[in-house]
């Protein structure tokens, strides 16, 4: 069977070191032997919940696409940000937002990527955003540095996960405890006063592993180099076979950013004339703690039947101070007021911090339980495997936001003066709780080289909001529900040992976010979940032993998708049902190791090339929608009602593009790489504005690639790796983001360290 862009067969590694099982290449990208388990020591089994796997054919029966980005990938090619990581798979889109990777933006196939509300992100099979049902906004994104591996999956394979089932699910596989104990110590830096300590040690004893992983970075930001951020991440994990048909794995994280990074951009007149990474907004400050657990059962049934109960939950405090901003003329002169938000009206020409701030003050709660069945049967004489379960969450935030209308820039809390009015200093004191039911089933039948993979998923969705300073104090209580069933299908057909087709069609769901479908007043706001139909149709395989491929076409059909010019409020900032919107293209990755197709087999040396590119040829608006551009936001002399139909959707590339050349020489522990990172132009609005606006939040966002190269040599002797990394080589100084001003993209960045295992 083929396995295509497996992780094992075709990773995405500088090395290409992981090997097929039975590869005759023996040795490491190190120069070492690989450690071969003990024949009495057997490990202990993982309750894992996993997308895709890590068996050489994992891919084998997904009626989708996928790719796993491996642990070589990430550590070979010291990814700075998940940002940087993603853009090796085909059709996935990051903006960058901070520099750091710390709140991405990730969109897949055209869809939107505003803080990653299109895609569903897990890590170890449960989910992690803030309210994965009643908002599943992106504000938090764990070091990559102790991921293993990275999971992306499209298709109708997503329907085993929710409630984001539209563009593709990321699942962040982290380490687990070793059989032999063993530890890493990783230390690098660079410029922008860069610095990075990652730690790592566990083993098995006995019947018991552990393992113990710490991250500490911190840096000056890449997008506002006189604005400092910092970042602590520490994960415990220990795993226990309490017999032979069960056991347990236990997770305990603590994560906390202390940054400076607020949202407000640059002006064109700001970008052109001054340093496009510098702020005059240095008084924000962002305050975020997580606390999180997940408890897994795997409990063998039978030999037939297994189960894995995932117990997870976490707490979140973020407090994000920022100042107000005012806006002035090219005289001078105020313009617009005062802004207790985030943007200004498109007619002012800078941006200056004004004296008053404010501070969303929010906490969040999250607790779930979800069992999984895995059945393998017969269904009228026919093999089949069948995966299903359930799901219950319970979500609530607490959000307050405190302003101070009089002192000034230095004081976060001006008084704590709880009586609503026009003058307090409560802006928002809201508490929202979600309570969210799912069940799903997949039944995979397996006829020979034909696959056929059926499934579906039920999701209930229970919303309530309570504004507290609503009718004078007395509170506004709102509720909503709804029930969506999404069905699919999929299949695949291995028509040789080195190829085969899959196909699959599924109903595609994204829940709106509580704000949007209980008002502050409590009324319920008709606005459906977002809704779509995925197809899809691709090949992959190996048809060489030195080549791999993958080719997917997708279409995606939108009944209602949500655009939002920025999802964080503010002037200019509009949330509405966008109506029907369609997006097609096509997906391409291939590898070939071009020292064996010349040689062939090579033991001791590879020359690896690798290109993923994805064509978005249509992402754009469908039927009647006009423009969510209104008011204040609107250029002097534009028209006030605009219809869209037909426009390109913000902030969707036609064209992405990763291709990398790589040497390894395995008996001198030498390996390196040169990669292009490439993106097409975009827009910033949905009118498709070309012309930039002054104030920097409208306008077209030109294409930009970037260059980028790591080397590493490993010394046996001390079992240490010491490495070169350089980003943006060429510091091409391009615009990322205008959703509230510019935002540059990573300056050039160089770095060096090493890695000491022991």
């Amino acid at each position: 069977m083929p396995s295509g862009l497996t992780p094992h067969a075709f990773a995405q590694s500088p090395s290409a070191t992981e090997q097929s099982e039975g590869s005759p290449k023996s040795e490491d990208a190190r120069g070492e032997e690989p450690a071969q388990a003990k024949e009495e020591e057997k490990p202990i089994k993982i309750p894992l919940t996993e997308v895709i796997g890590t068996a050489p054919d994992a891919l084998e029966h997904i009626p989708g696409s996928g790719r796993v980005i491996t642990k070589e990938s990430i550590e070979q090619n010291h990814r700075f940000t998940i940002n940087e990581a993603l853009r090796e798979v085909p059709g996935v889109n990051v903006r960058d937002e901070d520099g750091l990777g710390i709140r991405p933006n990730i969109g897949i196939r055209g869809l939107d990527p505003t803080r990653s509300r299109k895609v569903h992100i897990m890590e170890d099979g449960v989910p992690i955003m803030l309210m994965p049902y009643g908002d599943p906004s992106s504000y938090y994104f764990p070091p990559i540095f102790r991921f293993d591996r990275i999971e992306v999956l499209k298709g109708s394979g997503q329907l085993l996960f929710g409630p984001q089932n539209i563009g593709g699910v990321m699942n962040l596989i982290t380490r687990m405890p070793p059989t032999t104990p063993q530890g890493n110590f990783q230390f690098w830096g660079g410029n922008l006063n860069y610095i990075n300590t990652h730690f790592d040690y566990g083993g098995t004893w006995g019947k018991t592993g552990y393992l113990v992983d710490y991250t500490h970075y911190q840096s000056d930001t890449p997008r506002f180099t006189n604005v400092r951020a910092k970042v602590d991440d520490l994960t415990f994990k220990t795993v226990h076979e309490l017999s032979d048909r069960t056991q347990i794995l236990a997770k305990f994280n603590y994560y906390r950013e202390d940054s400076g990074i607020g949202y407000q951009g640059l002006t064109e007149a700001m970008y052109a004339t001054q340093d496009p990474r510098t702020t005059p907004f240095n008084n924000d400050n962002f305050d975020f703690t997580r606390i999180g657990f997940h408890v897994a059962v795997n409990h063998m049934f039978t030999a037939n039947l297994t189960s894995t109960t995932n117990f997870f939950g976490h707490y979140i405090a973020r407090d994000w101070t920022r100042q107000a901003q005012q806006g002035v003329d090219v005289n001078g002169n105020p313009v617009g007021g005062v802004q207790l938000g985030n943007s200004l009206p498109a007619t002012s020409f800078a941006v200056v911090p004004a004296n008053q701030r404010f501070t969303n003050a929010r906490e969040y709660w999250v607790y779930g339980i979800e069992p999984r069945f895995h059945y393998i049967h017969k269904l009228f004489g026919i093999s089949a495997e069948a995966d299903f379960g359930a799901r219950y969450m319970w979500e609530q935030s607490d959000r307050i936001q405190f302003r101070n209308f009089a002192s000034g820039v230095g004081t976060p809390f001006g008084c704590f003066n709880n009586t609503p009015g026009a003058t307090t200093c409560l802006g928002e004191s809201n508490l929202r709780t979600t309570n969210a039911y799912a069940m799903f089933f997949q039944e995979r039948l397996i006829m020979g080289q034909f696959t056929l993979t059926p499934g579906f998923r039920v999701e209930h969705i229970n919303f309530d909001q309570n504004n507290r300073l609503a009718n004078n104090g007395d509170g506004a209580f709102g509720k909503n529900h709804f029930t969506e069933v999404l069905p699919g299908i999929g299949a695949t057909y291995s028509f040789n040992k080195n190829h085969m087709v899959f196909a699959g069609v599924h109903r595609g769901m994204s829940p709106p976010q509580i704000s949007d479908t209980v008002t502050g007043t409590g009324a319920v706001v008709d606005l459906d979940p977002e809704l779509s139909w995925t197809y899809e149709i691709g090949t992959r395989g190996n048809p060489t032993p030195w080549s791999g491929y993958e080719l997917t076409f997708f279409w995606l059909d939108f009944e209602n998708q949500i655009i939002s010019q920025s999802v964080a409020g503010g002037v200019g900032a509009t949330l509405t049902s966008a109506g029907k919107t369609m997006h097609r293209g096509i997906e391409f990755a291939t590898k070939l190791d071009l020292l064996d197709a010349v040689t062939g087999q090579n033991r001791d040396q590879d020359v690896i090339f690798d290109i993923n590119y994805t064509w978005v040829a249509d992402a754009e608006f469908r039927g009647t929608r006009n423009s969510s551009i209104t008011g204040a936001a609107l250029l002097p002399g534009e028209a006030a009602t605009v219809s869209v139909s037909g426009n390109r959707l913000p902030y969707s590339p036609r064209h992405m593009l990763t291709a990398g050349l790589g040497y390894t020489h395995r008996p001198f522990g030498f390996s390196a790489r040169l990669e292009t990172q490439c993106l097409s132009d975009m827009f910033g609005d949905d009118r498709n504005t070309v012309t930039p606006t002054p104030n920097g939040q409208r306008g077209l966002i030109q294409g930009w690639c970037v260059l980028n190269a790591a080397i590493n040599q490993y010394v046996k002797p001390i079992k240490t790796t010491f490495f070169f990394v350089g980003k943006n080589m060429l510091d091409q100084t391009f615009i990322v983001d205008r959703t509230r001003g510019i935002y540059a993209g990573l300056p050039a960045l160089w770095q060096a360290g090493a890695k000491w295992t022991f």
